[in-house]
């Protein structure tokens, strides 16, 4: 396998789950699906509060405004300033990994190397969907403990522990992650699974 293959076969997985994750974090009408399955709504006296806090939210994550000191609590503020350099980490990381991506595929379709460039979307997506048949076995297990494990690792406080009647927690309960962990991971599979079918049926067309 050729070097631009390796990198084929590392990148591919983290643009589509990346790019999942980025399509539904900053998904709105998806985020107020969620508030009406959770009972999000019904914590506040109006659902528009639920919907100005989000949209809030989105804003400070995009580096439009500041956070309603109103409805979040300093915890909650200085907790979502670690959030947010995480999503930014996370922002560059999946436009690094599509450019680099895009370029290799540019460069072997100019090579006429299309087996070659199939072969290795099909691996990718094989990979992709196998490490998430795996997290998904350990989700299912054991949500609370990854759960926990993950902020221990992406946070170096205490900030995102939370008492029960803080906003942030209302606004986001533990259910609303459960669910959004399904959708991606849904949205994951089902990019991935279609990637695959395309990339083989390419790998059978494209002669030697």
């Amino acid at each position: 396998m050729s070097v631009a293959k390796y990198f084929l076969v590392i990148l591919i997985p983290l643009v589509i789950i990346l790019g999942n994750f980025r399509y539904l974090v900053f998904n709105f009408g998806f985020y107020q699906r969620l508030y009406q399955k959770t009972g999000v709504y019904q914590t506040f006296s109006d659902r528009e509060i639920a919907n100005y806090a989000t949209d809030n939210l989105f804003g400070y994550f995009r580096g439009k405004n500041q956070l309603d000191h109103n409805f979040f609590s300093t915890q909650a503020k200085l907790h979502l300033a670690d959030v947010k350099n995480i999503l930014k980490l996370t922002s560059s990381l999946f436009y690094l990994s599509l450019t680099t991506v895009l370029t290799i595929s540019i460069v072997l379709v100019f090579k006429k190397q299309y087996r070659n460039l199939a072969t290795s979307f099909f691996i990718s997506s094989v990979v992709t969907l196998i490490f998430m048949a795996l997290l998904a076995l350990g989700l299912s297990r054991s949500f609370d403990l990854i759960f926990v494990k993950f902020h221990q690792v992406a946070f170096n406080n205490n900030l995102w522990l939370f008492s029960v009647d803080d906003n942030l927690i209302r606004l986001f309960p533990q259910q609303f992650f459960i669910l959004f962990a399904n959708s991606l991971a849904s949205n994951i599979i089902f990019s991935s699974a279609f990637i695959a079918l395309v990339s083989a049926i390419l790998v059978k067309k494209v002669p030697k």
